[in-house]
């Protein structure tokens, strides 16, 4: 695929290193998930939208080269192919290129210029292609009467040569190729309604109205509208125009007999046999320019909307008094995720109660807003709900809901049937199906379906897999955000975006206790080196004694992490719980530092969560032989003496920070520096194996060095000196 990288850059305006490198990684098989987040020079640069558009090229470019290698054996077979025009196929990224190239070797063999070549008029069409002056053009039809049986006069001859010239002028690549660009600058849309009195194509009446003054929005909802059947839609050119154009190309010689004879050909192929044509591919080129317009729009909008849903908290309460006896009551949060169902019985006319039942669940549940289906019972549902949330500390809105007559319910979709056919009965999904309908939840589109509700003005304006697609990817992309647990690999993104196959995951899962880091994942069966690569980055393990593999953060860029803790003077367990500090790391590499800013840091920080998890007990203290000089780890303060501070840092003895050591300034106790359990980073001095010591020291910590307090005598002594003054 690297032999696209050129027009990877000139469509996208990107570097054409960067297009290699997105084209090697496509052939690799790596996950746009991965390269967005993981890859710096890639992720520096470009958006997920944009690595996802290069990628889905590719793929287009991959099932276009079945097409090309048909192509390529065709053009061996009629002898044609040459190394510059299978070059030129395989490079091709337009497929009406490729139409263009094929057309003259497979020509239909009952088309009237087919016809007219066996019947022996090939010599008089490339005569009149010569264009010369002599003779007139009954005199050189004559010879030809008489070589078929439908050759009887001349008008018979001449009417031959024309459908076999206006065949070739046809199958002209340069001619199909100036006409679509014509059609497309110059080019017009014609509107007929299949109704004449629909009102919403009034606009378009009796209107030829340039391609180029119609906004794509307009034309995908005219396509749209087309693909339904509401209309028809032309897209034209003017025949003077485009046949004048053409012209010019054929005709070398205004002055030749064949003159008018060559102009009714031109009219002729451009009628019957270019201009259907034409009119196809440019509506198809028209169509996905505004496609992908309408598709970053999209994606742009939804991205902003799932980042607000995601951490929504808001709790909504749908409620139906439309049963005869009971008020029907369900609970969802503001994923669209059901938190309960109840009923409460309706009071006695004239009558207000609220059962203890309906309390308990509204105070389980504390729902943000009420939404009432507005129908001939609506408000004895609100005067019930209002009773029983007067005395909460923050009353619910409430509001009344009405689904349009065409909106289809959820609750017919499949996913509602199969996942809660057994938990809830028929008018309660359909509640829940209101319910949806009303929050309209992004996340729940790729299980239910995008008929069901509007999450986008241009939804429509999309083929409905395509619009899927797109909200499938950002929901994907949130979810691995968020960190993939093993205890829940089998049912997380990174099985759902086919990052890692299911029987993998299922391995993982399996060998739960085994993985206590994020490279004990290559010793899982059946695991690759693009597999891991893929997903060890989104893969967190919760209670890993290295804080590293709790956060998002890959394998790939530990040792990165090690290198700035040295030269930051700060152990890497600092730098995972306050990841802020690797701002004020000093390197001349821009891309290893815009980096650290744009993904690093957030990589660690999607950590937090796990940072307070109990660590389990080590196996095994380091032995002193394993413990490192110059290194700067974190450990934990178990004694203070007069002298010095003793720190555990996982040695099979305690480390010893003399009270010289504890700071770059004067100390006069160890307790104005530390104190018992406090978490420290240190830096080994010394290890003396023969007398099993080790020395440490808090100096030269930099942002991390500790902070000396005043003792109580001489805060007392300072009292004293404000005192006397």
């Amino acid at each position: 695929m690297i032999e696209f990288s050129k027009q990877i850059s000139e469509k996208w305006n990107i570097s054409l290193e960067l297009s290699e490198q997105l084209c090697t990684a496509y052939e690799k098989r790596d996950k746009p998930y991965y390269l967005v987040e993981y890859r710096p020079e890639i992720a520096n640069e470009l958006t997920s939208s944009i690595v996802w558009k290069v990628f889905d090229f590719l793929n287009g470019m991959e099932e276009l080269s079945k097409k090309k290698k048909r192509i390529i054996n065709a053009l061996k077979k009629a002898q044609k192919l040459s190394p510059a025009l299978e070059r030129r196929v395989n490079l091709t990224i337009n497929p009406f290129e490729l139409d263009d190239i094929l057309l003259p070797l497979r020509p239909n063999p009952r088309s009237k210029g087919q016809l007219a070549i066996k019947k022996g008029l090939s010599p008089l069409a490339d005569e009149i292609m010569k264009q010369e002056e002599n003779g007139s053009v009954e005199e050189a039809a004559e010879p030809y009467i008489g070589k078929d049986p439908s050759l009887v006069t001349t008008d018979d001859v001449i009417k031959g040569a024309k459908d076999l010239l206006a065949e070739r002028f046809a199958y002209d690549e340069t001619v199909r190729a100036m006409a679509r660009e014509f059609a497309y600058e110059d080019g017009f849309v014609e509107v007929t309604p299949k109704k004449k009195n629909d009102s919403h194509f009034t606009q378009y009446a009796d209107k030829q109205i340039p391609i180029q003054e119609v906004s794509k929005e307009e034309i995908l909802k005219l396509m749209v509208a087309e693909d339904k059947k509401e209309i028809r839609l032309k897209l034209g050119v003017q025949l003077f125009r485009i046949t004048e154009l053409l012209r010019h190309h054929f005709i070398e010689n205004p002055a030749t007999i064949w003159f008018d004879l060559l102009c009714e050909t031109i009219d002729d192929c451009w009628m019957r046999l270019l201009q259907a044509v034409i009119e196809r591919d440019v509506k198809s080129r028209v169509r996905e320019e505004a496609q992908e317009w309408a598709e970053q729009i999209i994606i742009t909008d939804l991205e902003k909307n799932q980042a607000v849903e995601s951490i929504n908290r808001s709790a909504f309460l749908i409620a139906n008094a439309a049963p005869r006896k009971n008020i029907q009551l369900i609970a969802l949060n503001g994923q669209g995720n059901l938190l309960g169902t109840t009923t409460e019985k309706k009071p006695p006319e004239g009558k207000t109660f609220v059962s203890e039942r309906l309390k308990q669940f509204l105070n389980r549940h504390k729902p943000d807003t009420i939404i009432i289906v507005n129908n001939d019972q609506a408000s004895v549902a609100e005067s019930v709900l209002k009773m029983a949330t007067s005395g909460f500390e923050q009353v619910p809105q409430i509001q009344y809901f009405t689904s349009g007559k065409s909106d289809k319910n959820p609750a017919e979709s499949e996913w509602m049937k199969s996942e809660f056919d057994s938990l809830l009965d028929e008018n309660q999904r359909k509640l829940y199906g209101i319910g949806l309908q009303y929050i309209k939840p992004l996340s729940l589109i790729p299980k239910i379906g995008s008929s069901y509700y509007a999450v986008h003005a241009f939804q429509d304006l999309l083929p409905a897999e395509k619009f899927l697609q797109i909200v499938h990817r950002i929901i994907i992309q949130t979810k691995l955000y968020e960190g993939v647990q093993i205890k829940t690999v089998l049912d997380s993104a990174l099985v759902q975006a086919e990052i890692i196959p299911e029987s993998i995951a299922r391995e993982i899962k399996n060998s739960e206790k085994m993985i206590n880091t994020k490279n004990d994942l290559l010793k899982i069966t059946g695991m690759t080196e693009i597999i891991f690569r893929n997903m060890s980055g989104y893969l967190i393990i919760p209670d890993s004694v290295s804080l590293l593999d709790r956060t998002l953060l890959h394998p790939d860029f530990y040792t990165w992490i090690f290198e700035i803790s040295e030269q930051l003077a700060v152990s890497v367990d600092t730098i995972v719980r306050d990841p802020d500090i690797l701002r004020s790391f000093n390197t001349d590499d821009i891309t290893k530092k815009l980096f650290l800013d744009k993904k690093i840091i957030a990589h660690l920080k999607a950590g937090a969560k796990y940072l307070t998890q109990t660590v389990p007990k080590v196996k095994r203290k380091l032995k002193l032989a394993e413990v490192q000089e110059g290194a700067i780890v974190s450990g934990t303060v178990t004694n203070i003496t007069p002298f010095g501070v003793f720190v555990n840092i996982n040695a099979v003895c305690d480390g010893l920070i003399h009270i010289s050591q504890l700071a770059d300034e004067y100390v006069e106790n160890p307790e104005q520096v530390v104190a018992v359990n406090d978490k420290v980073d240190v830096k080994i001095l010394k290890v003396d194996v023969k007398k099993r010591r080790i020395s440490l020291s808090m100096k030269g910590l930099g942002n991390k060095a500790p902070k000396v307090r005043p003792t109580k005598g001489q805060l007392s002594n300072l009292a004293e000196h404000f005192k006397n003054r």
